[in-house]
C-alpha cells in the first residue's frame, strides 16, 4: 500500500491489519485535504467526509476489540471516543465555512490521525509487554519475528458473471466529469474498467454506479491506481458491507463452480 508523504516506520508498530487500517485512513484524509484544497463541490466532499467517519468508527471497534483483555481498554475507548467527536466538531465546523464560502485548507485532518496513531502506538507496546508477561518462557520462544501478512485480491472476469457488458457511470470528483465505462473484472479490492476514451488521471476519486446481474446495485467511491491505455484500476475506498459480501459470495460461486 502506498504511503502518506508524512508516514513514518516507527508509526508501524502493531498488528499488520491495524497498521494497514492506520495507513488507509491517512490516505483518505489526503485525499479529503486535496478535495478542500480544490474546492470541490460540497456534496462530494461531505460524502467522503462521511466515509472517513465510518471508516473510523470501523476502525476503532477493530482496536477495541483487540484490547478487550487489557487494562488499558478502558482508556483507548475513552480516546477512541474522544477522536469522534473531535472529527464530528470538525465536520460541523467545515459544513458551517462551506456554507458561508470559505473551504480553507486544513491541518487538523493529520495531526488528527496522526495523535491516535502514536497514541495507538503507545498503547499496543504496553500491550504486546502484558501479554509477553502472562506468557511461558516455552510460548515466547514459539513466536516468529519474520511473519508477514500478505493481501491478495483475486479478480473475476465479466465473463465468469454475466451475459454481455457490465455498464458503470463513473462521476469523476476530482475532473468533476461524468462519464461512463464497463467492467473488465472484478474483486474485493476493486475494479477494472475501460472507457472509450482516456477520461481518468492516476489517483482521481471516482464515485461509480452500476448493476451486477438482475439484482445488485453498487454505488462506491473508487480512487484510480492504474492508468494505461483507456483501461483503468480503481480501488474501493471503504466499501460498504453489501459490497464486500456480494463479492466474496460472488469469488466462492464462480471458483467453485470451475
Amino acid at each position: 500500500m502506498d504511503k502518506t508523504a508524512w508516514w513514518d516506520s516507527k508509526l508501524q508498530m502493531g498488528p499488520s491489519t491495524i497498521d494497514n487500517q492506520h495507513n488507509l485512513l491517512t490516505k483518505r484524509i489526503e485525499d479529503i485535504n486535496n478535495l478542500i484544497k480544490a474546492g470541490t463541490d460540497t456534496k462530494i466532499l461531505f460524502f467522503h467526509l462521511s466515509i472517513l467517519l465510518n471508516h473510523a468508527l470501523q476502525h476503532f471497534e477493530i482496536e477495541e476489540e483487540y484490547f478487550k483483555k487489557h487494562p488499558e481498554h478502558n482508556r483507548c475507548c475513552l480516546e477512541n471516543y474522544q477522536m469522534v467527536k473531535n472529527l464530528n466538531a470538525f465536520i460541523a465546523t467545515l459544513r458551517n465555512k462551506t456554507k458561508n464560502g470559505n473551504q480553507e485548507q486544513s491541518s487538523f485532518l493529520d495531526t488528527w490521525i496522526q495523535d491516535h496513531i502514536r497514541q495507538y502506538n503507545g498503547l499496543f507496546i504496553a500491550n504486546e509487554i502484558f501479554n509477553l508477561s502472562l506468557m511461558t518462557e516455552a510460548e515466547q520462544a514459539e513466536l516468529s519475528p519474520d511473519f508477514t501478512e500478505r493481501r491478495r485480491h483475486k479478480r473475476i472476469h465479466r465473463e465468469d458473471v454475466v451475459d454481455g457488458e457490465v455498464k458503470v457511470l463513473c462521476y469523476n470528483a476530482t475532473q468533476k466529469k461524468n462519464g461512463t465505462a464497463t467492467i473488465v473484472d472484478m474483486s474485493t479490492g476493486g475494479l477494472m474498467l475501460m472507457t472509450s476514451s482516456d477520461t481518468h488521471r492516476l489517483d482521481d476519486l471516482l464515485v461509480v454506479t452500476c448493476s451486477i446481474g438482475a439484482i445488485f446495485k453498487m454505488k462506491e467511491s473508487v480512487k484510480v491506481r492504474r492508468a494505461s491505455d483507456k483501461i483503468y484500476g480503481v480501488e474501493f475506498i471503504s466499501p460498504s458491507q453489501e459490497t464486500m459480501n456480494f463479492f466474496t459470495n460472488l469469488y466462492g460461486a464462480v471458483h467453485l463452480r470451475k
